[in-house]
């Protein structure tokens, strides 16, 4: 992913050496971004607990909406004609929690690539996540766009943490315990599993790291400068909650319920800080309630939780619900949806 950084113009970094003169800012690199000054604070191998990441289902749309609104931020005031006029503050929330990403590590990953969190203007709303949008130069159409970027950055982080999860290095080879070359270079060995997924998103240690940074690029222990200096501008709350917001289901399952997920068919259950367990192949014998794949004899294998198949059987629309039920829905040929929702997917005859 590109190195986006902030746009404030900052105080001279002050170094050692060759490096700028006391009153000279320092621009990135990649970028073109001026740089924060370097605090040196932050242990590369280490750059954010786990729970930073995938914590904070608490968070609401409309405290992110009074965060930007403090900010100054352009993103208060925008709505994304292509996902039915949403606001900024809205998508960041349900399309994390759509993957169990945090709403404030969202807000970070936003600020890091396209200082977007506290510009008052629109540049680089198309690419605010930078997902998609590779050190190499250019990004993908298919992810411009303020909320198709939202989407994309929590779905990809997501996949690195269901590998991890798993046990499995991420798809660009980062895994807890492991030693790797960044693009820096450093020699990194990530000690939890949210430092695999960023140098994944981001294969640069930076210049906020103690052991090995630059002074010239921004890279993913700028996302933890971020985290850390949002995180502490705005009374968020802790993590207490009644629910969980599934994907899966496209709805908030209350603390106990278990969902297979339609991702990669593992079992994860609700917990009461918001999120959910890493997940299991076998379904958790405490769930108080379940959203099971259904098995469908008409297309002969099981299908995830609000897919829609016209049975071959009575030539009516099923759709998939709660406890693997199959629940009629009459109108899922024209609408699209059924009694439990929007179709995951649809099956006609």
């Amino acid at each position: 992913m590109n190195l986006r950084c902030t746009l404030l113009l900052l105080p001279a970094l002050y170094l050692v050496g060759c490096g700028p003169s006391e009153n000279e800012v320092v621009v990135d690199e990649l970028t073109g971004q001026v740089l924060d000054p370097v605090t040196t604070e932050y242990d590369m191998h280490r750059l954010l607990e786990d729970s930073d990441i995938t914590g904070g289902q608490w968070i609401t749309t409309a405290q992110v909406q009074a965060f930007l609104q403090q900010k100054g931020s352009y993103l208060a005031t925008y709505k994304d004609p292509a996902w039915s006029n949403k606001t900024a503050a809205a998508l960041i929330v349900e399309r994390s929690k759509a993957y169990t990403i945090s709403p404030l590590y969202m807000l970070a990953r936003i600020q890091t690539e396209s200082s977007l969190i506290t510009s008052g203007t629109s540049t680089n709303l198309a690419k605010a996540t930078g997902c998609g949008c590779p050190d190499s130069g250019g990004c993908t159409v298919s992810y411009a766009g303020f909320g198709n970027q939202i989407e994309c950055s929590a779905k990809k982080l997501r996949g690195y943490l269901t590998d991890l999860d798993a046990g499995r290095a991420t798809i660009s080879g980062w895994k807890p315990g492991v030693t790797k070359s960044t693009s820096d270079p450093c020699s990194v060995k990530p000690a939890n599993k949210a430092t695999a997924a960023l140098y994944t998103y981001t294969p640069w240690v930076g210049a906020y790291a103690i052991q090995c940074g630059r002074n010239d690029i921004g890279g993913s222990s700028l996302v933890a400068v971020k985290y850390n200096q949002f995180k502490g501008e705005y009374a968020w709350g802790t993590g207490t909650s009644t629910t969980c917001y599934s994907g899966t289901v496209d709805a908030n399952v209350a603390v106990g319920v278990c969902v297979q997920s339609s991702s990669d068919a593992i079992w994860r259950q609700c917990l009461s800080d918001g999120t959910f367990t890493a997940g299991t192949t076998t379904k958790p014998t405490t769930c108080t309630a379940s959203w099971p794949w259904c098995g469908s004899s008409t297309l002969g294998r099981s299908v995830p939780a609000r897919t829609c198949v016209q049975s071959s059987g009575d030539l009516q629309w099923h759709q998939c619900g709660a406890e693997g039920q199959w629940r009629s829905a009459p109108d899922a040929a024209t609408t699209g949806s059924g009694p439990v929702g929007t179709c995951y997917a649809t099956y006609a005859l």
